[in-house]
């Protein structure tokens, strides 16, 4: 019974409890702009667009995971089926695994492109 009571209490709160602490934040923040003589109207936020603006080795990165992450679960359900592995270490260590070379293959590649890049310059 207490559970059901104190669940929602908590919920609400905690949801209240960061809502004010960003807008006092933010409130303190246009405050102290004002005092250093700054206009908070004249600083413009970063725009939506610039969050989604497409970064090639960012592509690059997600894509490698991706196929090496199914190309991990071909392979544990092979080591299952042919070598009796047990199926959730097989499935699970392979998607690991194949994962993980994803990240230091695209690691290798992004190092090269920003040294070219730094050559370049």
């Amino acid at each position: 019974m207490e559970g059901e009571i104190i669940v929602p209490i908590v919920l609400f709160g905690g949801s209240a409890a960061v809502l004010w602490k960003f807008f006092d934040g933010r409130h303190k923040e246009r405050m102290a702009m004002v005092e250093k003589g700054v206009n908070p109207i004249d600083i413009k936020p970063s725009s939506p667009a610039r969050f989604w603006q497409v970064n090639v080795l960012s592509n690059l990165k997600w894509g490698l995971l991706m196929v090496f992450a199914g190309i991990g679960l071909f392979v544990g359900f092979q080591l299952e089926n042919y070598f009796g592995f047990h199926e959730d270490t097989a499935i699970f260590g392979s998607i690991l695994i194949a994962g993980g070379l994803a990240l230091i293959i695209f690691y290798i590649i992004a190092a090269r492109k920003a040294k070219k890049e730094e050559l370049d310059k």
